[in-house]
This record gives structure tokens, C-alpha cells and sequence, in this order.
């Protein structure tokens, strides 16, 4: 997990992210429309947080530090939940990690 918490995510150059209205909207290479709900389909605050907080200059571990900030979390549930959240998102082509 140590080199996914230094890498900086980015948006994929294919791919597209927009606010419509209270929502965060993320499309992917193929046309596929994302869309971040939790579990009871409310959407995900920390989701859609996430996606903000990726600049293209702060890393995974400076994300995580971030939610833990203004989130009441613990910051190992933090950061497993992030890194997967990434993780997904890469593997769907929104996002990219360089260093």
C-alpha cells in the first residue's frame, strides 16, 4: 500500500469529471457514466471528496490526510478505503497514478 499512498492521482486524459447539480459525474473511456453512492444509494460525500482532493500535485497519503481532517475517521479505515477507491477508479480509467 506504501507506493499507492505516494503516488498523485489524476484525471484520466480520456476521461471526464463534472458537478451537475449536487452530484459528481465521472465518465469513462468507454462512455460509461459514474456515478458515487454509498450503501443505502445516498450519495457519498467522502467519494465525492475524494475527487476533488485529486489535483494532480497531492498524493493518495496527502488525501487521506485530508479526509482524516474533516471527517471523523479512523486513519487506517481511511486509508484502506481510500487506496481501493483509487484503485477502482483506475482500473474503470478515471483516474491515472504517477509520481
Amino acid at each position: 500500500m506504501g507506493d499507492v499512498m505516494d503516488a498523485v492521482p489524476r484525471l484520466h486524459p480520456d476521461a471526464g469529471l463534472q458537478r451537475v447539480g449536487d452530484r459528481m459525474l465521472a465518465v469513462g473511456l468507454d462512455d460509461t457514466l459514474h456515478t458515487f453512492e454509498d450503501e443505502d444509494g445516498a450519495v457519498s460525500e467522502v467519494a465525492e471528496r475524494i475527487l476533488e482532493l485529486v489535483d494532480g500535485r497531492r498524493t493518495v497519503g496527502g488525501i487521506v490526510a485530508a479526509l482524516c481532517d474533516e471527517f471523523d475517521v479512523e486513519p487506517e479505515v481511511c486509508r484502506a478505503d481510500t487506496v481501493t477507491f483509487v484503485k477502482l477508479l483506475v482500473d474503470k480509467k478515471v483516474l491515472v497514478l504517477g509520481p
